[in-house]
């Protein structure tokens, strides 16, 4: 009896712990019809159909067994049906009797007929509904054809509509791009903008080691700490500034430099150690106490020294 079979859904639902808005929440199935289940009486189901789809998440949720309650649910709605039109019947034929006998007409008997066909015809009518919707599904289904939903067709609409505003935009920038046309920023006369001035610092100092490796120190616009370089034979570094570059280093007669575009060479006077200055306007060397190489070597300071 369905009775009991909601009664047993109640007792496991109370079991487990679980409150109607709990189940509710993870069946989606409302309150209403889950207490309409527990009690066996489904007057107040949407339709057969749905009480049918409701007790089946139900007992799957509880972990029962949908088939009796399934089967209790089927033999609920057939008997009901039956009694609708056993009521309606019965009703019409006594107020036919009543009519006929010269009784007086009584208004209760016809509203019994009539609440009992407009309820069959509720049930037949969303039964109808439900097997449309199913034959439709099953016949899109079979022929690949999704069916279309509003939301689907409103997404298509953007799709187009977007892609449309695309290609409109393509066009309106190609037609303002044809035969050189103005572009914002220039002037009114054809004289192209002045181009960037150039970014580069005004020191730039090329460090090569030629045939043995060369370890120095290297203090740039002042620094208070030195970064120390090791520079391998054969290979060279670059350093920029924009005040000053101080070099110390070994090996010194083994380097080549390169200041702003000047190569210079053999500018250590043979010291292996040596102190170099480079400036904005030129650069200077010098040896730990701080001699040029005209001093060490009675030669006279390197092109473009100071």
């Amino acid at each position: 009896m369905l009775e009991e079979n909601g009664k047993l859904m109640r007792i496991t639902r109370e079991t487990l712990g679980y409150s109607y808005s709990q189940v509710e929440e993870a069946t989606k199935v409302r309150e209403l019809y889950l207490q309409l289940l527990e009690s066996g009486d489904l007057a107040q189901m949407p339709g057969r159909i749905y009480a049918i789809g409701f007790a089946d998440t139900y007992a799957r949720f509880l972990g029962m067994d949908p088939a009796p309650i399934l089967a209790d649910v089927k033999a609920y709605y057939e008997v009901n049906s039956k009694q609708n039109n056993f009521e309606a019947y019965v009703s019409g034929k006594k107020v036919v009797q009543t009519m006929a006998e010269g009784g007086n007409y009584d208004p209760t008997l016809h509203d019994m007929k009539s609440r009992a066909q407009s309820r069959l015809q509720d049930q037949n009518t969303k039964a109808d509904s439900a097997n449309q919707l199913r034959a439709q599904a099953f016949s899109n289904g079979a022929l690949g054809h999704p069916i279309r939903t509003r939301s689907k067709r409103f997404g298509r609409r953007f799709i187009w509509l977007l892609l449309g505003s695309v290609i409109v935009a393509l066009l309106l920038m190609l037609y303002l791009l044809q035969d050189n046309p103005k572009l914002p920023g220039m002037g009114n006369n054809d004289e192209p903008p002045p181009a960037n001035l150039s970014t580069e610092p005004p020191i730039t100092l090329i460090v090569r080691a030629e045939d043995e490796d060369v370890w120095m120190g290297v203090r740039i616009d002042g620094a208070e700490a030195s970064t120390h370089h090791t520079i391998a034979a054969g290979s060279s570094e670059v350093f920029s500034a924009n005040e000053s570059i101080y070099i110390r280093t070994n090996n010194a007669n083994h380097l080549t430099l390169e200041y702003n575009g000047q190569t210079i060479t053999n500018f250590s006077g043979g010291h292996d150690v040596y102190n170099l200055d480079f400036t904005t306007t030129g650069y200077s060397g010098y040896d730990d106490n701080h001699r040029p190489p005209s001093e060490l070597l009675g030669t006279a300071p390197p092109s473009g020294g100071q």
